[in-house]
């Protein structure tokens, strides 16, 4: 039987849902819980152009620079896939759209405040972490907060009891996890934004093109998926014969190293490399030979 709605979770049907500026504010405000007076009355896309590319020649889903009701501006990184390397590809976006602020002429003092959204259908924290868990800088002996410029939120779907729809975040979470799967939106779900979201997933209402971009990511992403499972196994044959601990060691001077070369192929200064990676001068330099 055919489906009524796609799979919002598709990067052709997230970007059809949130190009609506109206939408993707009411879904900020809901996932990042901001109160009267804090709440996001005003965004504008980065053009994606001026983020960096990866390995796999993808960035973010959306780069947005928004603006609270108190007159606050700010940046929000918008993720959505599930990777193995994932939760250093996310800090390392958090920590090139801050620095790269600089470059923009912006002084030390007026450097916007950095967030970080994953959407993901997949559990990657322990469950006592919420299915929305906000991860933020704290001094370890007192728990307090003194260091504000960069935060990360986790939406974990599959963590999500999509049963239980009390609130708007609810409301959202629901479409995201199981709209693909309905034939019409549940009598609990009575917001008009939200409502007309699922309006906008119904595959009826899309064109022949967009149709086959959509199958055309659906397949992108079982490819990926394969080719994820397929690199953990390797890995992971590689990891026993190696040694678990030399492994892992090794695995993460890799992942540096590759974020030291992305970061000079976008030709940004040793300097800032080295805050960023933790690397020295000299490696940073063969690094450049090398390229």
């Amino acid at each position: 039987m055919s489906r009524r709605y796609l799979d919002p979770k598709n990067d052709v049907a997230f970007k059809k849902l949130f190009s609506n500026k109206e939408r993707l504010i009411n879904l900020l405000n809901a996932i990042l819980k901001l109160s009267d007076g804090n709440k996001i009355i005003d965004l504008d896309y980065i053009p994606q152009e001026q983020m960096p590319l990866f390995k796999s020649g993808k960035r973010s889903i959306f780069d947005l620079k928004v603006r609270d009701e108190a007159g606050r501006w700010y940046i929000i990184e918008m993720q959505r896939t599930m990777k193995i390397d994932f939760i250093d590809r996310v800090q390392f976006y958090g920590s090139y759209a801050y620095v790269t602020q600089i470059e923009e002429g912006i002084a030390h003092h007026n450097l916007l405040p950095i967030v970080v959204i994953s959407i993901i259908g997949e559990r990657m924290f322990p469950d006592e972490l919420p299915y929305i868990n906000y991860h933020q800088f704290r001094e370890t002996s007192t728990n307090k907060q003194y260091l504000f410029s960069l935060m990360y939120v986790f939406v974990e779907l599959a963590k999500f009891d999509a049963t239980k729809i009390e609130n708007d975040v609810d409301q959202w979470l629901h479409l995201l996890k199981c709209a693909h799967e309905e034939s019409k939106p549940p009598e609990s779900i009575d917001s008009s934004i939200i409502l007309s979201a699922y309006d906008d997933l119904e595959q009826y209402n899309w064109s022949s093109e967009e149709h086959d971009a959509y199958v055309r990511s659906n397949l992108a992403m079982v490819k990926e998926a394969e080719e994820l499972e397929d690199s953990y196994e390797k890995g992971e044959a590689s990891g026993i014969e190696k040694g678990k601990v030399e492994g892992k060691v090794e695995g993460e001077a890799i992942g540096i190293e590759k974020t030291a070369t992305n970061m000079l192929k976008e030709k940004l200064n040793v300097q800032l490399i080295a805050s960023v990676t933790g690397l020295s001068k000299e490696e940073i330099l063969k690094l450049q030979n090398k390229i």
